[in-house]
């Protein structure tokens, strides 16, 4: 006989309202899966796009991002264009064999442009930068919200968006594309 013993701790209310924890102590044999619906924001074994060595540090950032969930399927959505990579970032002062870096954030780039990438999206604070030198009022013509103009940084990328809702994954989606299709 085996016998597993767990601890659950939250209030009667947070216990009672979970999925994951009926299922553990609901009545029949063999395991259990815990990963349900849940836990909408839990990392898939691979991150889209982005290359084995840099899986881990993308993976240990989007562990302390607010939106890990809404991130993955930015990076879902648009490693399915048409030759898009995406990359890590060559340090200034790296050896030329040294691998790329991808503890910050990493570059989306159009594989064969002659620009750089069309976003440099940091997975830690799920904001995503776009390639697009547009002032408020373009993007309200454009009907985005969720996106602010920045006025700082390199010329070409003053448009950021911080991924928090359906809405901002949206409009994110939406400038990239433009981004992608003016490199």
């Amino acid at each position: 006989m085996k016998v597993t013993v767990f601890q659950f701790e939250g209030t009667p209310e947070e216990l009672d309202a979970s999925h994951v924890l009926k299922r553990l102590t609901h009545q029949h044999r063999g395991p259990v899966p815990v990963a349900t619906e849940d836990a909408p924001d839990a990392l898939p074994v691979r991150i889209p796009g982005v290359a084995d060595e840099g899986q881990e540090a993308v993976r240990q950032l989007l562990g302390r991002s607010p939106a890990p969930g809404l991130f993955i399927r930015f990076l879902e959505e648009t490693t399915r264009w048409d030759n898009v990579g995406v990359y890590g970032i060559k340090r200034k002062n790296a050896l030329p064999d040294a691998p790329l870096d991808y503890s910050r954030y990493l570059r989306l780039r159009r594989q064969g442009s002659q620009f750089g990438g069309f976003a440099y999206v940091y997975a830690e604070y799920s904001t995503i930068n776009l390639r697009l030198n547009y002032n408020q009022q373009q993007l309200d013509e454009l009907g985005i919200k969720s996106a602010r103009t920045l006025t700082t940084g390199h010329r070409e990328y003053r448009v950021s968006v911080d991924l928090t809702d359906e809405a901002s994954l949206a409009d994110a989606l939406q400038l990239a594309e433009l981004a992608y299709n003016a490199t």
